[in-house]
């Protein structure tokens, strides 16, 4: 009984021992682990060949054994000032400061015995970037370099896999400084979160995935010079990312994802002279739905419409306009990315209001020959598919400085205009462009215009419903020394085909008590003309000029000036249609004379019948 009572008191005692130095142990390490995990850490990062051209620094790390998360406070990565060892190809540098980094499910025990970091996530709170990009494929680490081209024997290791559950940063600050491209950014309240990351970068061919990627900023702002854009700012900046896989090798970069969205807000653009000002609401792209959407789009000058003509010797139309919503649906997004193919349903665009300026008293461009529409899609590089584009409350001006320096203007209310069968690739159909609108915000005109994709012809179809001749004072009176006192305009309907030296077409113009006013005081070219006019004919006050009388429908033929396109042969044809009706040409006298002889025998004929 009493040898068993020694053993039980010797294994007791062992016990109490073994739980001491356990006890004791454990409290050391728990006391000293924040500097050991600071010494890991440390040795963790200069093992790495990165050591050798940046320095890590840290105010205080703290430990929790329990969930396996450290905390490292004030986090600096920064250039060397004395590199361990130069890498020629790096090209650029960056340095890093964090207020806070947080390592969560941290292998502690791994991290001690072998200076391995091994975790599921990483957060990073406002951090700050500095960028310095000095070449326009801008190298940043040093990387796994063949044992022929390395100039010294190291124990050192490259990053060559690498995964992690959870990589997050939360309101970081960035300042880029690129000079390869002399371009400057200051971006504000960046957050990104990435999750189960995986890259694995071997000789020749790197790949990346993830499963999910979310990154926003909050704003940007940057200018750019030497370049076209002088200053750009925006903010809300959003991508989301699901399941993205990236390959690349030196010369191929091959990548697929399930989905993708983005959007932008309150985009501001100025060009480098600051003579244009692009202005856009907002802008998202969902690649699960295939669309794109686009809100309040502005592009306006800065300045007048004359001093931008000032800036150039030749001919040159300004725009401007606004948008307030573009709608972009059935967006093959796949074909655009991995084929450089355009495939679209439908882009659809709302309350739309443009100008357009132009000064005719400058000379064309040397070697000015603009192709027709038809022509013009055809050759776009990239093969294009949109199967119809439609804008709706449409309103237009167009103003021009005349050759004798008077300003003439053109006011298009209340528009639709459709375009179908877009395309570069082979096809049957025509590109057809449907217009229906409201001229001077009176006249209401419907116009079809049918381009040929094999030739350099288009058709010409419309018609304008009934309308008083007196509205369109505002418009004739800036073009020419006229005004209608009175008349009704029945109706018109004009046809035609227009080729690449010239058209040809019927028009029928219909109109009552028509009375012009001619005001010709210091205008002593439209004397001479209307003179002339009048010694040879007279304008008829209505068409038909009686109930006994047929109506006049005049052919129009017009030669193409080759320096002007296809809107400039459209109005051209039409105005000589109208011009044909009220002074008809030989031509058209003669047809017209042939048409009332078989007027009046037909009548005959009638009268015998009844």
């Amino acid at each position: 009984m009493t040898q068993k009572r020694s053993v039980k008191r010797t294994i007791l005692g062992i016990s109490i021992i073994v739980l001491i130095t356990i006890v004791t142990c454990t409290i050391f390490i728990y006391i000293n682990l924040n500097r050991l995990l600071t010494n890991a850490l440390h040795n963790g990062f200069n093992d790495n060949l990165i050591s050798n051209v940046y320095e890590l620094k840290f105010e205080d790390l703290e430990a929790n054994i329990l969930t396996g998360s450290v905390r490292v406070l004030n986090v600096k990565m920064y250039p060397r000032d004395n590199p361990v060892h130069t890498y020629p190809y790096i090209n650029s540098s960056l340095r890093l400061e964090a207020r806070k980094m947080i390592l969560k499910n941290v292998d502690l025990i791994l991290l001690l015995r072998s200076n391995k970091l091994y975790l599921e996530k990483i957060e990073l709170v406002e951090p700050g970037i500095d960028f310095t990009i000095a070449d326009v494929n801008p190298i940043f680490f040093p990387f796994k370099e063949k044992e022929a081209a390395q100039q010294e024997k190291t124990d050192k290791k490259s990053i060559e896999s690498y995964s992690l559950k959870e990589f997050s940063m939360k309101d970081a600050s960035f300042h880029v400084i690129n000079l390869a491209k002399v371009r400057e950014f200051n971006i504000q309240r960046i957050n990104l979160t990435v999750k189960d990351i995986l890259i694995d970068q071997q000789p020749g061919r790197d790949k990346i995935s993830y499963a999910h990627f979310d990154f926003s900023i909050g704003e940007l702002t940057g200018r750019l010079e030497n370049k076209e854009l002088r200053y750009i700012n925006f903010k809300d900046f959003k991508v989301n990312i699901d399941s993205l896989y990236l390959e690349e090798t030196q010369d191929t970069i091959l990548y697929h994802f399930a989905d993708v969205k983005t959007g932008i807000d309150n985009l501001d653009i100025q060009t480098a002279d600051s003579t244009y000002h692009i202005t856009m609401e907002s802008f998202n792209v969902r690649y699960d739905k295939k669309s794109v959407e686009l809100c309040n789009l502005s592009f306006k000058p800065n300045i007048s419409d004359a001093a931008l003509q000032k800036k150039y010797p030749y001919r040159k139309e300004n725009f401007a306009g606004t948008i307030g919503n573009i709608q972009i649906s059935g967006v093959n997004f796949d074909s655009l990315i991995y084929k450089r193919k355009i495939v679209i349903d439908e882009i659809l665009l709302d309350d739309v209001s443009a100008s357009i300026y132009k000064d005719l008293t400058k000379p064309f461009p040397p070697d000015h020959r603009p192709e027709y529409l038809g022509q013009q899609i055809k050759a776009i590089a990239w093969p294009v598919i949109i199967h119809q584009i439609k804008a709706t409350h449409v309103n237009l001006v167009n103003t021009e400085v005349k050759p004798d320096g008077g300003i003439g203007k053109a006011n298009i209310r209340r528009a639709s205009l459709t375009i179908e069968h877009i395309t570069n690739l082979p096809t049957v159909e025509n590109l057809t462009v449907s217009a229906d609108a409201y001229v001077e915000n009176k006249a209401h005109a419907y116009l079809r215009l049918g381009f040929d994709y094999n030739k350099p012809q288009f058709s010409i179809d419309g018609k304008v419903e009934k309308f008083d001749l007196t509205d369109l004072n505002a418009l004739t009176n800036s073009y020419a020394p006229v005004r209608i006192k009175e008349g009704i305009a029945d109706g018109i309907t004009f046809s035609g085909m227009v080729f690449k030296t010239g058209s040809t077409g019927t028009m029928k113009f219909l109109y009552h008590d028509l009375v012009i006013d001619m005001e010709l005081e210091d205008k002593a070219e439209w004397k001479s003309l209307v003179l002339g006019l009048v010694a040879n004919t007279y304008i008829s006050s209505s068409n038909p000029s009686s109930a006994n009388l047929p109506e006049r429908v005049v052919h129009f033929e017009v030669e193409r000036d080759m320096r002007k396109g296809y809107l400039s042969m459209t109005i051209k044809s039409i105005l000589d249609g109208v011009k044909e009706t009220f002074i008809m040409s030989k031509e058209n006298k003669k047809a017209y004379r042939e048409a009332k002889e078989n007027f009046k025998e037909k009548a005959k004929e009638e009268k015998k019948i009844n």
